[in-house]
């Protein structure tokens, strides 16, 4: 084996134990502090759920009634895949009384038209009252690599959505934030992670603040989140949002 061709490896061992370095770092910060104080979330009265199937069978209906109004459903990934759960979540969700959204996991080493339109089979034909979520983080994300390229291709997979007039709202925590999305993804509000209460420099509309909450009719923890408005404030953002969808739908027949 050539000296250089071993440097080459060398770098690219060491490359890959980085990011699962980083990875593990990031799964038990988050473990650790997953936990918001109730007294954080409780001037909020609008509360809902993200969920995929690594959450398994839920009863929707029981979940409805432990004070939740809207639920967030992993619809695709990348170019091709598609969660396995979600056209029943949607279904049931739906059923139970819940406004229905979907995200999609945004892969960095995919190009955006490709997620684009992924994304809009995935949901075509569903009655969605958020806007479509891109679901964007250095986690689960060759980021080292393609930390630039990612923002192209995130910035061309919105204005492919947008183009085609569909409502759309950025996912993302502190650090992802900070690499990819701050000061220059104005166009699109903001759903984001954080463990600790928000502070004026994010103008968020959707708050996670645990991925261990404890609700009844889903097994094991699950992600909670706040809107940030009051009833009134939700019911024309879900209006509003709704209008949109109908008007893409217009365009696209």
């Amino acid at each position: 084996m050539s000296l250089r061709l071993a440097h080459i490896r060398l770098i690219i061992v060491l490359s890959l134990l980085f990011m699962l370095f980083v990875g593990y770092k990031e799964y038990m910060y988050n473990r650790a502090s997953a936990i918001v104080p109730l007294a954080n979330v409780s001037n909020y009265n609008v509360y809902g759920i993200d969920i995929s199937a690594h959450n398994g069978e839920i009863d929707f209906a029981t979940a409805k009634a432990d004070n939740l109004d809207f639920v967030l459903i992993k619809a695709s990934e990348g170019a091709t895949f598609r969660d396995a759960k979600f056209n029943d979540n949607y279904e049931n969700a739906s059923k139970a009384g819940f406004k229905v959204g979907a995200y999609h996991f945004f892969r960095y080493d995919v190009t955006g038209r490709q997620q684009a339109e992924n994304f809009l089979d995935a949901v075509k034909g569903k009655d969605l009252s958020l806007p479509l979520a891109i679901d964007v983080e250095n986690s689960g994300n060759p980021w080292v690599f393609f930390k630039s390229p990612a923002s192209r291709e995130l910035r061309n997979m919105i204005d492919h959505l947008k183009a085609r007039h569909y409502p759309v709202i950025v996912y993302t925590n502190k650090s992802t934030h900070k690499d990819l999305i701050s000061g220059r993804f104005h166009d699109c509000p903001l759903w984001l992670c954080t463990f600790s209460k928000p502070d004026t420099t994010y103008q968020w509309t959707i708050w996670q603040y645990s991925h261990v909450g404890q609700i009844s009719g889903i097994p094991g923890d699950v992600d909670l989140n706040v809107f940030c408005g009051d009833s009134t404030e939700w019911d024309t953002f879900v209006s509003r949002t709704r209008y949109e969808f109908s008007e893409a739908a217009k365009i696209r027949q």
